[in-house]
Parts: C-alpha cells; structure tokens; sequence
C-alpha cells in the first residue's frame, strides 16, 4: 500500500469515528478476591452508533473509569450492526427480541410520537438514529440483558425487500398485492351490504298471514290437558297422627249409650 493510500485510510477511519455517537449506559465497580485481598475495578457498559442505523454495544473493565470507558467504545465500534429503518425515523414492523430473563418489544410509531422508552433502549435508538419507537421491556431490567434483549430483536426484524427476495418478487409487487387484497376485503364489504339489503326487500314483498287463519285461544281449563280435556287437580293428602288413630279406634269399638 502506498503512502497516499494509507493516509487517506486513516483519514477516513478517523472522520467515521468522529461522526459516530458514543453513550455510556452505566458504570459499576466490580471486585475480584484473589489470596492477598480483594482486587477492585470498574465496569462499563457503552452504546456507540452513527444515527443513520448503525449500532454497537461493548463492555470493558479496568482499575480506572476513563480506561473501562475506552475499552467498552472500541469492543462497541467493532461490533456494530446496521438496523434497516423506515423512512429512516422507524422500525418497519413490530418485533419481539428475548435474552435471558429479559423480553422486549419494540414497535412502529407515527412522526411526532418520540422515543417512548426508557434506560438503556433509549441509549440505543438514540445512538442509532430512531425518531419514532414505541419499546416495553418486560422482566429482569439488567442494562447487560435489555441491550442483547434489544439487539435479538434487531437480528429478527424484516424488510419488504428482503421478503420480496425471498419470495423471488420485487417490492412493487408486495405493494400491487397488498392493493388488491384491501380491495377484495371492500368488494366483500359491499357484497355483504347488497345481500342484507336483498334479504330486507325479500321481507318486505312477502305476503303477510291474515289475521282470520289464527287459530283460538283456548280457556284456562283447556291450557293444561290434550284434546280439550280439564286438568284435574291430585288429591290431597291429609297426615293423621298415632293419638288421633287411636281415638279413632277407640270411638268405634265403643256402644253408643241408649
């Protein structure tokens, strides 16, 4: 490689690094116990992203904050990802991402919604460039789990043009197809109006029962039986006790006096 060559390398190496956007998420001090004591350090979690869908998280550790800081924006400026955006504000669907005990969901927003999310997911689409996201997060809230959580989700999003590849289409015919499907769901509306309106005028031709067809009413001694036989009411049943039976008894041995 010539000199001039590598100069304008560095040179351009150096200008995406200055365009890139770095957010330190958090800091924590970790310690490693070893036999002469407790060794002390600090941890750093970083999110790093050029806010045109590009995104990279890193971790570093060290005995100073500046050189944890450092270490956890070169691990993130190596790991980054391009996230394919609608309109370059938005996501293009809803998705779903899951790590560990954490579950996130990120959805699609109207212009003029914001970023309605909150810790380390906003760090994120910040970073990136989204105007737009409607994210919850759901479980453990490990800024570790939430980023990986948020970037599975990124790993499982779609594109009408790599749908359209897939299925060996191009995008003007998803978009022909979704046209005529939302005008055979309007052709079956109508259709369903014409039909209630067919069955309505239907009712409304047919001829109605006169009134002399009836047939009459019958009394309430006919209600209860068939062929115009009367109920007829069960018997009653009288309860006699023990001493009123012996007395009866008693009374009819008896003579009467003359």
């Amino acid at each position: 490689m010539s000199e001039r060559s590598q100069n304008s390398f560095e040179n351009r190496g150096d200008r995406e690094r200055s365009e890139l956007v770095d957010k330190l998420v958090g800091v924590r001090r970790v310690a490693k116990t070893v036999k002469g004591g407790r060794r002390m350090a600090f941890g750093a979690l970083v999110v790093v992203g050029d806010e045109s869908g590009r995104v990279g998280f890193g971790q570093g550790k060290a005995k100073e904050v500046p050189d944890a800081v450092k270490k956890a924006t070169e691990g993130a400026k190596r790991t980054m990802v391009r996230v394919p955006l609608r309109q370059g504000r938005t996501v293009h669907h809803e998705v779903a991402g899951r790590f560990g005990a954490t579950r996130v969901i990120i959805k699609p927003a109207v212009p003029g919604t914001g970023i309605i999310a909150g810790g380390p997911m906003r760090a994120v689409f910040e970073a990136m460039g989204i105007k737009d996201v409607v994210a919850k997060a759901m479980g453990s809230t490990n800024p570790y789990n939430l980023i990986r959580a948020t970037f599975a989700a990124f790993a499982a999003m779609e594109t009408p043009r790599g749908i359209a590849a897939k299925r060996g289409l191009k995008v003007t015919d998803l978009l022909l197809h979704k046209e005529e499907s939302s005008k055979g769901e309007l052709d079956q509306k109508e259709m369903l109006a014409k039909a209630e309106k067919a069955k309505a005028a239907r009712a409304a031709r047919a001829p109605k029962k006169p009134e002399g067809n009836r047939r009459p009413r019958r009394d309430d001694g006919d209600r209860g039986g068939r062929g115009g036989a009367k109920r007829t009411e069960a018997p009653k049943v009288v309860t006699v006790s023990k001493a009123d039976s012996m007395k009866a008894a008693v009374s009819t041995d008896t003579p009467a006096a003359e």
